[in-house]
């Protein structure tokens, strides 16, 4: 219930609207008695039909306040990515707003101005991958402002949301990765790593967070266990992309034939927690050995950039992105008949429908057989008519 009384003030008389929400008061003042009373009424019915009339009271905490409580809360399960999206995109507009005072019109026109923004490191507008990710971010801090009755409701819920563009996948052929491969083989080790990350089908931050003891000879795979990103404060490792993501992936035995000779003028080949593939000091982007830094972060950016995209420019083939080469290892699995449930669990998707919904038409298959199956079906003969019975 809503109570209100007099009170006084230096300037006079006011209506004080005094409420209890969840074990402690709310209360807004008024300098007439009327406004009071309809405020008071308009508690009852927010507390009877949404459960809290916190929104209601004077003051509220930020935007930026309640999404800092939201990722201790989650910060388990959010990547590092997610965070950066908040402090660029994000708290600029809403960071220092009261969190009860941002409207859905509000949220809309923020979601128009961040389909026409431009990346700070491409200056290319952002991909619409990317805006429906900071959507999501943005709605999971009203969600948990809602849950923890903070506001009523979620003013991202009747908003639409930004739609996924979807992209065909660019797929090399076998000859087309081994000219790749070969010729940064003269800049070794990147010929291998190229194959490496081709026949493993490893993400990015997959490949470059390996350390030595992932590779199991033995059991003739490579064990994912660990990602990581580049933040604008640093290297961060973390999990992989979902649960399914840490997994065993298998590895051709000439790749791991050509691991082992790697891994043997490897200079920390005792070490099982050094990194497997080496980093390069900073500026040098040359073609020259002593660059190479066993020490530092191998960054996949940095070798796709100087080296595997001047390498398909000069073979004059397509300028396929690095998640290519991922998506190269999907198309070899099914051109090789394997089946789609293992190419699943060794690409670390999510479910098996995440695998099917990105390359249904690699592991469609040649239907002749199957229809020739079907047309035996069709053309058998009709059974003969049992005789009623009491027939003449």
């Amino acid at each position: 219930m809503a109570h209100v009384r007099e009170v006084a003030r230096k300037t006079g008389a006011a209506w004080e609207v005094r409420w209890r929400e969840n074990g402690t008061f709310k209360q807004r003042s008024f300098a007439a008695e009327k406004e009071a009373v309809e405020f008071s009424h308009e508690v009852r019915l927010e507390k009877r039909n949404v459960g809290t009339a916190n929104h209601l009271a004077g003051k509220s905490p930020t935007f930026a306040e309640v999404a800092a409580e939201s990722m201790d809360a989650n910060a388990t399960r959010l990547k590092p990515k997610s965070q950066g999206g908040y402090r660029v995109h994000i708290n600029p507009t809403f960071g220092k707003r009261q969190i009860n005072s941002i409207t859905s019109i509000e949220v809309e026109k923020w979601l128009r101005t961040m389909e026409t923004k431009k990346s700070e490191h491409t200056g290319r507008p952002l991909a619409p991958a990317s805006v429906h990710a900071c959507f999501v971010a943005l709605s999971k801090v009203f969600a948990y402002a809602v849950k923890h009755k903070i506001i009523p409701p979620n003013p991202c819920a009747v908003v639409d949301k930004p739609r996924l563009q979807k992209t065909e996948p660019v797929f090399l052929e076998p000859e087309q990765v081994e000219a790749v491969a070969a010729a940064l083989d003269d800049h070794a080790p990147y010929g291998l790593i190229v194959r490496f990350a081709a026949y493993s089908g490893l993400r990015a931050g997959e490949l470059a967070a390996l350390r030595i003891r992932d590779v199991n000879f033995l059991r003739k795979h490579v064990e994912v266990r660990r990602t990581v990103q580049r933040t604008k404060g640093g290297w961060v490792f973390g999990t992989p992309k979902t649960a399914r993501s840490t997994r065993d992936a298998p590895l051709r035995r000439d790749l791991l034939a050509d691991l082992d000779a790697y891994l043997e003028q490897h200079p920390h080949r005792h070490d099982p927690d050094a990194a497997l593939w080496p980093g390069r000091l900073p500026g040098n982007h040359r073609d020259d050995p002593d660059v190479l830094d066993f020490d530092r972060q191998f960054d996949p950016v940095t070798v796709y950039r100087y080296f595997f995209k001047p390498a398909l420019e000069r073979l004059g083939l397509p300028a396929v992105r690095w998640h290519d080469v991922r998506h190269f290892y999907a198309s070899a699995c099914a051109a090789a008949g394997i089946d789609i449930r293992k190419v699943s669990r060794w690409m670390g998707h999510a479910s098996v429908n995440t695998t099917d919904s990105i390359y249904t038409h690699l592991f469609n298959g040649d239907h002749e057989t199957d229809m020739d199956k079907l047309g035996e079906v069709a053309a058998r003969p009709l059974p003969l008519p049992m005789p009623r019975i009491g027939a003449v």
